[in-house]
C-alpha cells in the first residue's frame, strides 16, 4: 500500500517526519496521517517527492520496479540536469 512505501521512502532516506515534511513543504502532521493511512497523498505531492527524491513514480503508486529513479546515462540529460538543476 502507498502508505507503507511512503514511510519506506522516508526511512530510507534517513529523514525524521519533520525533515522529510520541510523538504516538500508539508506538515509533519500530514506526513503522519499518510503513512498511518488516513490519508492519501494527492497527485501532485506523489510528483514533488519523485522530484525531489529522485523516486521512481511507478514503485511510489504501486510498488513495482526500483525505489529510485535510475540515473540518467545520455549525455544530453546529464548536461540538462547540470543547467537546470532541481
Amino acid at each position: 500500500m502507498i502508505h507503507e512505501r511512503f514511510k519506506t521512502l522516508r526511512k530510507e532516506l534517513g529523514l525524521t517526519q519533520q525533515e522529510f515534511a520541510e523538504r516538500i513543504n508539508l506538515r509533519r502532521n500530514s506526513i503522519a496521517q499518510i503513512e498511518l493511512g488516513y490519508r492519501n497523498p494527492s497527485g501532485a505531492v506523489l510528483a514533488l517527492i519523485c522530484k525531489t527524491f529522485n523516486v521512481n513514480e511507478t514503485w511510489l503508486r504501486t510498488g513495482e520496479g526500483e525505489m529510485f529513479a535510475k540515473a540518467p546515462t545520455d549525455i544530453m540529460a546529464v548536461l540538462l540536469l547540470f543547467l537546470f538543476p532541481t
